[in-house]
């Protein structure tokens, strides 16, 4: 018997701090609370890229965008980690260590609801929620690459390669939907 893949659970956690809930037509809604737990190098960690472009409605609050550019150094502050193949067992990829880095801001936005705002695929961003912290996004992938995403850790800083996507269960993650789809407090 195979096990089930809990990556095709409707609903889990991300270390980055927001709830995902798998939608149709490969759209997700992501969903920021500040009583979310995240990776524990999250403030070391939070630059990333994705393999795939995407288009992301603000629903509900306000979203700070920051793209990067990487810029390669051979003693850069932030060192660039592959994540590709197999999920492990906490619903994560491996951490693999590419190069060293530094990164550099080419854009800051806040998008404030029913404002969207694109991401392409490769190009390196974080997101902060705004206001009270709860934010709900939609959203959509209009294209996927082929090679893995990529995250930038601080150099000197352990990457949190086990966060377990699935230690809340799923009745508090939608707990914590609806508490910020309706506007109320916990």
């Amino acid at each position: 018997m195979i096990a089930p893949d809990k990556m095709k659970n409707r609903i889990t956690l991300h270390g980055l701090g927001f709830i995902q809930v798998q939608l149709e037509a490969d759209q997700r809604l992501h969903v920021w609370h500040p009583e979310l737990p995240r990776r524990t190098c999250f403030e070391h960690s939070s630059i990333h890229n994705h393999r795939f472009s995407f288009v992301s409605q603000v629903l509900i609050g306000s979203q700070r965008n920051i793209e990067y550019a990487d810029e390669w150094k051979h003693d850069g502050e932030f060192v660039l980690y592959l994540h590709e193949g197999l999920r492990t067992q906490n619903g994560g990829r491996p951490w693999v260590p590419t190069r060293r880095t530094d990164m550099v801001i080419v854009d800051d936005v806040i998008i404030p609801a029913g404002s969207a705002y694109r991401q392409e695929a490769y190009k390196y961003h974080r997101t902060e929620p705004q206001g009270n912290g709860k934010v709900a996004t939609l959203m959509r992938k209009p294209f996927a690459g082929m090679n893995g995403a990529h995250s930038a850790c601080r150099f000197g800083v352990e990457p949190d390669s086990d966060f377990n996507r699935f230690q809340w269960s799923e009745p508090q993650l939608w707990e914590i939907v609806q508490d910020v789809l309706q506007g109320g407090e916990l």
